[in-house]
């Protein structure tokens, strides 16, 4: 590359292994993996709590949760006494509002959010780790109001729930 501006080309040569460099040694360290919350590797889950009228929700969560984890394999579920962590929750609320309307005013979708209070605590600690209040929704169709329907609202919310709160638990950043 000559023209006016003289040889720039030992230019080239120089910047771009240099800047190729920099930018392996940077995206080298960082991982999408989770390592987890402060070193535990082993966690026990103690029934959550229900502060609501809705029947099934703690066992339906109580389910989602422990399938993820044992699918996800970042956390080992154990008892409380060999964990290096417990897990305790408390299910705050299960509301459903209306979410769409069609062009008469009638409700043509609801959405159900269930929302929790949880805490992570290390084996033998007082305070915890860290706490939360999560909450995942679900939308589902509302044409004959049925327990059916409702119960798609509910498992989609549980599903969203349960995974942020794996997202918590298994990350580091």
């Amino acid at each position: 590359m000559t023209g006016g501006r003289g040889n720039i080309t030992p230019i080239y040569n120089l910047i771009l292994p240099l800047t190729a460099a920099l930018l392996l040694a940077g995206c080298g360290v960082y991982s999408f993996t989770g390592r987890g919350v402060g070193g535990i590797k082993t966690i026990a889950i103690e029934p959550f709590e229900n502060r609501t009228s809705e029947y099934g929700v703690r066992d339906q969560l109580s389910d989602a949760l422990i399938g993820k984890l044992l699918s996800d394999k970042t956390l080992t579920l154990t008892s409380p006494g060999a964990a290096d962590a417990i897990l305790k929750g408390v299910i705050v609320s299960v509301d459903d509002r209306p979410l769409t309307f069609s062009s008469s005013e009638v409700v043509t979708e609801n959405q159900v959010i269930i929302t929790i209070e949880v805490s992570l605590t290390k084996s033998g600690a007082v305070e915890p780790v860290w706490q939360a209040r999560l909450s995942g929704d679900g939308s589902y169709p509302y044409r004959t109001g049925s327990m059916e329907e409702r119960d798609q609202g509910i498992k989609l919310a549980l599903d969203r729930l349960v995974q942020d709160l794996i997202n918590r638990l298994t990350s580091d950043w």
